[in-house]
């Protein structure tokens, strides 16, 4: 079936957009074989190549959006390890956004994306990026973890149940001895994301610890919000843009030198600001490591071996795969292990794990098993995605790699 015409669609600049970026692409296949989701399904519609000659047909007219079609582009994880190794340079990621995008504007709700149903924007809107929301629900999931119900409520919860951590840790400790020493190097703004109250409240604390240990004093804005990385990958690009320059003009109302966010996803969303707002945005672990030496606190030696797991927001949106690696490097006594497999995604890819628990889950189960080969004491992960998503399919907790600084820290102060 063919669609209208181009040239006479309201979503003409759309059209225009994903034609630049697909006609870029050569069609060399280079990138197929990294691609996750093609590696389960075998499907070229399911690769990046299948995937932009859809987007290409639809910009042109020559292809008329339905389920099917929009389920090989809904299923893309937005991981970008095709990007990486394109020749070509094809921007895929800004690609496939576009692309959701304009099935959104689509007159029937069959073509529309995944995320863009009712029910998925409600959850999204009312509970997963409100932060104290969100939180008052973790703290019920921790309660009813603490009285032995948590496999119970995870059943309860649905979709959302399959994607609930099996163990949810308890408050960090220990923090360090409060210092008599004043910040004096710089004012730094916190950016904590809609977890940061619940599954990333941990890493928060930590960033905190680490940020002022390292003598720069925390500005945590009270109206700072969503970053708009769900809404950037659910075909709203407007909304995205919106929540990103609103969280710039928080930030600097506050007079912060630098936004320092924790989280790896995040940290991609709002990186636009620095060119756009000239407002540094910076992942807490890129950060901490951009400090020079003679701003470092004492650290202690800690005695876990830590099996390292690099998330797609920090491997391929960010370019920084050796971050997490080089800030653990810095805690004596740490033995760092990989996991197999670690430059595919797991699966997480923010709401895909509810979206598409099945897939998430068949993308995780080889980490989880490197997992338990390696037998750590510790996970480490930069993305609480990722994170959560690891710790949902075993026994196991996962820190942020600023948790086990702050630990060190902590340790040395006593």
């Amino acid at each position: 079936m063919t669609a209208t015409d181009p040239s006479d669609h309201p979503t003409r600049h759309l059209d225009e957009a994903i034609r630049s970026d697909a006609l870029d692409c050569v069609m060399c296949g280079i990138c197929v074989p990294h691609c996750p989701t093609f590696a389960l399904s075998d499907n070229e519609a399911d690769g990046p190549r299948g995937r932009i000659s859809l987007l290409l047909g639809i910009s042109q007219g020559e292809l008329a959006p339905d389920a099917d079609i929009t389920r090989h582009l809904d299923t893309c994880l937005t991981c970008r390890a095709c990007e990486i190794v394109c020749p070509s340079g094809v921007a895929y990621g800004r690609l496939i956004d576009n692309g959701r995008a304009r099935l959104a504007q689509e007159s029937s709700h069959a073509a529309h994306p995944k995320p863009a149903a009712r029910q998925w924007r409600l959850l999204r809107d009312q509970l997963l990026t409100r932060r104290r929301r969100l939180g008052a629900a973790w703290q019920l999931v921790r309660l009813m973890q603490r009285l032995g119900l948590g496999g119970l409520t995870r059943r309860l919860a649905g979709p959302v149940g399959r994607a609930l951590p099996r163990q949810v840790a308890g408050p960090l400790s220990p923090q360090p001895r409060p210092s008599d020493t004043q910040p004096t190097r710089g004012r730094v703004g916190l950016f904590v994301g809609c977890t940061g109250a619940a599954m990333n409240a941990n890493a928060v604390a930590a960033a905190r610890t680490a940020i002022a240990a390292f003598g720069y004093e925390v500005v945590e804005p009270a109206g700072q919000g969503c970053c708009g990385a769900m809404h950037a990958h659910g075909g709203e690009p407007a909304e995205a843009r919106r929540r990103r320059e609103a969280n710039a003009a928080v930030f600097q109302a506050a007079g912060v030198e630098a936004i320092v966010v924790v989280g790896t996803a995040c940290a991609a969303e709002l990186g636009p600001l620095t060119d756009s707002h000239e407002i540094t945005v910076r992942e807490i672990t890129d950060w901490l490591l951009a400090r020079d030496r003679t701003e470092w606190p004492d650290v202690a030696r800690l005695d876990y071996r830590v099996a390292v797991h690099t998330p797609c927001s920090q491997r391929n949106h960010l370019r920084q795969p050796e971050a997490t690696r080089q800030l653990l490097a810095s805690i004596p006594g740490l033995e760092l292990l990989e996991i197999d497999g670690n430059a595919r995604c797991c699966g997480a890819a923010g709401m895909q794990v509810l979206l598409y628990p099945d897939q998430a889950e068949q993308l995780r189960e080889p980490k989880l098993d490197s997992i338990e080969q390696l037998a750590p004491d510790v996970v480490v992960s930069a993305n609480v995605g990722c994170a959560t998503h690891l710790a949902a399919g075993a026994n196991l907790t996962v820190r942020q790699p600023v948790e086990l600084l702050a630990e060190s820290i902590a340790a040395a102060s006593r």
